[in-house]
């Protein structure tokens, strides 16, 4: 199939909103209450007792000076508690409205669509919101996951993610941290327990269990695949580390590039990587033009702004787009095979809602669908269209039990 049916399927692509934000909705922050109350509802107040002293009355005491004085004694130590607590109070105030802003600010840097590291005034105002943190409480789990936060996946802070999760193991953003700076570290082990806690929670749905299973399944084997947000990064993580599925593919996350240690590490498997070190559209280029042996597969959900440059090398396969010099030669039966025996197709199926990913299945049937026309296949191309409709809203497909 000429190449330039290729270009036009891509330049098409670019213009399908596909199914997955830049990080994911998981990311959004939400206000925390004074205790600390975290996104997705996750509630880690420690709780106040509230001690209040009851002095019997006795009437033979009252007449004596020294009762008099211990009552005095009472109601300085009630007063000066009460002292205590407001302050404690005011101070977790503070702590959670200055939390509220850092995460604020690094998820409007996470919604940038050209690059992942944050740009010099957001990093600056990260900054100075760990600086007040550290004043304000130093010892807090908040103070200490903004700190490693801000270092954008430096392991070398690690020491205080790992008091974080520590003093706060059921915060979504702790276990999200927790789980790169274990896979960057080498911990599977742990990394898959805090995958697993996150499945249990639906912090990581069947759904998108189901359709980043998938998107390995697209890969050939040893090759590596590239992701760009929560869902496709974490949701391939857990089918490799708890289904034991594709583990052979190297997951390479542009969020997780930021880090230093990261790009130390894939040096030493053999990437070679770019000088710079800002994560970006021009980075993500230059990356695959310098590792294009290395079997490269772009997830579909990495925004079309990284993509464009590299439109005329990218070949839909499956949920993915490998990077090419020319479209490869088993490409039209890999495609086949994967819709009709090798995808899970979860939210496609007769009987199953549907998928919010349905939309990512488009290239792969608009490449099949150009291929059966080409061949007069008037029987493949009547099942393809029919899926396309589908996806596209145009028809709804019969329940089980209607």
């Amino acid at each position: 199939m000429k190449q330039t049916i290729f270009f036009s399927l891509l330049c098409l692509f670019s213009f399908i909103s596909f199914g997955q934000p830049p990080n994911g909705t998981l990311n959004s922050p939400q206000s925390t209450n004074q205790i600390g109350v975290m996104e997705n509802g996750t509630n880690m107040s420690k709780g106040k007792l509230e001690v209040n002293a009851n002095v019997e009355s006795n009437s033979l005491l009252k007449m004596d000076s020294s009762y008099f004085k211990l009552g005095q004694k009472l109601e300085e130590r009630e007063d000066s508690n009460e002292q205590d607590d407001t302050k404690e109070i005011r101070e977790n105030d503070k702590t959670t409205h200055v939390f509220s802003a850092f995460s604020m600010i690094r998820q409007n840097a996470k919604f940038n669509k050209f690059q992942r590291t944050p740009l010099p005034a957001e990093q600056s105002e990260m900054d100075a919101k760990v600086k007040q943190l550290e004043l304000i409480s130093p010892n807090s789990w908040e103070y200490q996951l903004a700190f490693y936060a801000a270092g954008n996946y430096n392991l070398d802070r690690s020491p205080a993610l790992e008091k974080a999760y520590q003093l706060n193991p059921e915060n979504l953003e702790v276990q999200k941290q927790y789980v790169s700076f274990k896979y960057m570290n080498g911990d599977t082990v742990s990394a898959q327990n805090a995958l697993s806690l996150m499945s249990v929670n639906n912090v990581i749905p069947l759904e998108v269990e189901r359709y980043t299973s998938d998107i390995l399944t697209s890969c050939t084997m040893n090759s590596t695949l590239i992701t760009h947000g929560f869902e496709d990064t974490y949701g391939a993580l857990f089918n490799q580390f708890s289904h034991q599925l594709r583990a052979d593919i190297k997951v390479i996350s542009l969020d997780f590039m930021q880090s230093p240690q990261f790009r130390k590490e894939l040096e030493v498997k053999g990437y070679v990587l770019p000088k710079s070190t800002k994560i970006d559209v021009g980075y993500l280029s230059q990356f695959c033009t310098l590792n294009a042996e290395k079997e490269l597969f772009l997830s579909v959900t990495i925004p079309r702004n990284y993509l464009d440059p590299l439109s005329k090398k990218l070949f839909p396969v499956g949920l993915t787009f490998q990077y090419a010099h020319a479209p490869p030669e088993d490409l039209p039966n890999r495609q086949e095979n994967l819709w009709f025996y090798q995808l899970n197709k979860f939210g496609l199926n007769e009987g199953e809602e549907r998928s919010k990913f349905a939309m990512n299945y488009l290239p792969l049937l608009m490449y099949l669908e150009a291929k059966y026309i080409q061949e007069g296949n008037e029987v493949l191309l009547l099942q393809i269209r029919e899926s396309i409709d589908y996806i596209l809203g145009k028809k709804v497909i019969k329940k089980s039990g209607n």
